[in-house]
């Protein structure tokens, strides 16, 4: 893996998006055996629509501020840039309060339920 440069992958994320008129961006940053990490760009009022979580995953706010919504158990928790959730194995999406960077490190083994 080489370097990669955060605000610059903010700023190609939110172009990627900008130029294909969708709602968010995502770009896999690391796709190996053990470990897989998704980098995801949502504007302010963007969505991650309802999807489920295979298993052991983590949600790093790298910028902005986002709610994570866990739909069966009506909780919804705050997160802002630098924290570190430990995603629930639960149908859950994610609002964004501001424009946010997210970066999710997941383990595969199984399909990761997100949306196109």
């Amino acid at each position: 893996m080489t370097l990669i440069s955060l605000p610059t992958l903010h700023e190609e994320l939110r172009a990627e998006a900008e130029a294909a008129g969708t709602p968010l961006a995502r770009r896999h940053i690391t796709a190996g055996a053990r470990l897989q990490q998704l980098a995801i760009w949502l504007p302010a009022g963007g969505v991650l629509p309802e999807h489920g979580n295979p298993g052991e995953a983590r949600l790093h706010i790298l910028s902005g501020q986002v709610r994570f919504i866990e739909i069966g158990a009506e909780r919804t928790h705050t997160l802002v840039a630098g924290d570190l959730f430990a995603v629930p194995d639960a149908l859950h999406r994610v609002e964004a309060d501001t424009e946010s960077l997210l970066l999710l490190s997941f383990v595969p083994g199984a399909e990761l339920h997100t949306p196109a």
